[in-house]
């Protein structure tokens, strides 16, 4: 019996909404698992197999139903295509950077023997595929994820993640509590043996998520949030991280800030002061550790752990001596292949713990300047839409990348990492509000937007 056309085209949508569907749970797992990708019991290969663990496994099936959707670089509206090909210039500067590292490989295998594998294969799949699987979330959310409700679930499904993960954290350093005796290497140890990343990498994902837990609790049903927030707040001071603990502070203030939340900022600032005294052993040590304490050692490389005299200063000589170093880089991880290495004038390590010289050493002046100038437009455009948007999400999504933006100076890195995997999703997030607002979706107004005190209390009064 002939099928009719009309049948094959009800298969094909219904096909297509399965794949949909099925995509959608896939990205809220895949953001959901992004802080225990590499926990003791996820790293591990399957079958013995190079590079089959479970997050490539779920990386993998997200790309496919990107791909199966076959509308991965089509746009619906010019906010979409704006972005999408930014992304596409941003991914091909990734990609031209990868691909100049892979000669390489064997110099970053014998000076990082740990953090670098030896064959070229191994380097591709750690260091290039791997790291590129961190942008699913912004394509998938750009396309499939438009409206409120489904933002919400994004917005759910990272601040209990990041529940678990203060859980997590917080049992596993009552179990060993030589990581709180001030020595920071105990803590490094114990994030990396059971959650694969150091403990200033763990200080990241507080920074990107904390304004989003606090969001939660501002809005109705607050009290589910409390003790999520609550958790997240002693974890970060359990963990001693100074960017993570300052960074924190003043993106939540922001937030409280925007939202004209005087009085919660006020209560919190004394909870805070409360917890800083309760705790005031690890985390005053960890603020005024290094640089603070004795006057006499006073200094802006002190404070920075040697990164101004044993990273910056050295990495700027050696680039700016070099003319083709100085306009188009190195490559990916430019760091590692300084003929300063071995001098005993530069640490070692694989980035350059500031986010636009590490990308400088990466890809020259040219490309750099042309960030800077990008970031200086996007942070003001970002500020005028969410002024249009007046959406208290969207003010907490941007408060989380200003606070990333805030530990650039010292850490993190531009190009796609486990430091940075939250914001791919957050810009996608914004985006997606700004096209809602920008297409004439009412839903902007309701619990998310900023209420006024009167409308406030009318909405409490009903």
């Amino acid at each position: 019996m002939a099928l009719k056309d009309s049948d094959l085209l009800i298969d094909r949508h219904t096909l297509d909404h399965l794949v949909e569907q099925s995509g959608r749970f896939l990205v809220l797992l895949f953001v959901f698992s992004l802080p225990f990708q590499r926990v003791l019991f996820l790293r591990e290969n399957l079958f013995g197999l190079q590079g089959l663990k479970p997050f490539n496994l779920l990386s993998a099936a997200v790309l496919a139903c990107l791909f199966f959707q076959g509308t991965l670089l089509s746009a619906t509206d010019r906010i979409e295509q704006k972005s999408l090909r930014i992304f596409l210039v941003y991914f091909a500067i990734f990609t031209v950077a990868l691909i100049r590292s892979v000669p390489n490989a064997p110099l970053f295998h014998s000076r990082l023997p740990d953090v670098f594998p030896e064959s070229y294969f191994d380097y591709i799949l750690s260091s290039c595929i791997t790291s590129a699987l961190y942008v699913l979330p912004f394509l998938f959310i750009l396309k499939n994820m438009r409206s409120f409700k489904e933002l919400d679930q994004i917005t759910v499904v990272i601040c209990l993640s990041i529940s678990l993960l203060s859980v997590s954290l917080i049992a596993l350093v009552l179990m060993n509590p030589s990581a709180l005796s001030g020595n920071r290497d105990e803590m490094t140890d114990l994030c990396e043996t059971y959650f694969g990343v150091h403990y200033n990498t763990i200080g990241t994902i507080y920074i990107c998520t904390a304004p989003l837990l606090l969001h939660k609790l501002l809005t109705r049903n607050a009290y589910r949030w409390i003790v999520p927030m609550g958790l997240a707040l002693v974890a970060i001071l359990l963990l001693q991280s100074r960017s993570a603990l300052i960074t924190v502070a003043v993106s939540c203030c922001l937030y409280l800030v925007w939202m004209r939340r005087f009085g919660i900022l006020i209560a919190g600032a004394g909870l805070v002061g409360i917890a800083l005294f309760l705790f005031s052993g690890p985390t005053i040590d960890a603020l005024l550790s290094i640089g603070f304490v004795d006057s006499s050692d006073f200094s802006a490389d002190a404070v920075l752990t040697g990164r101004v005299d044993y990273i910056w200063i050295p990495l700027l000589d050696e680039w700016t001596s070099n003319i083709g170093l100085f306009l188009f880089g190195a490559g990916r991880y430019g760091i590692v292949t300084s003929e300063q290495w071995d001098a005993g004038v530069l640490i070692h390590a694989a980035h350059a713990h500031n986010a636009i010289l590490d990308f400088f050493v990466d890809c020259g002046a040219l490309f750099t300047c042309a960030l800077i100038v990008f970031l200086l437009i996007g942070v003001a455009t970002a500020l005028r839409v969410g002024r249009q948007l007046n959406s208290a999400l969207y003010w907490a999504l941007f408060t989380c990348i200003f606070g990333f933006g805030i530990g650039m100076f010292t850490e993190r890195e531009i190009f796609p990492t486990v430091d940075n995997m939250y914001v791919f999703p957050i810009i996608a997030m914004m985006i997606n509000l700004a096209r809602l607002h920008a297409l004439g979706g009412r839903e902007i107004a309701g619990s998310y937007r900023l209420a006024s005190p009167r409308h406030d209390a009318a909405s409490r009064s009903m």
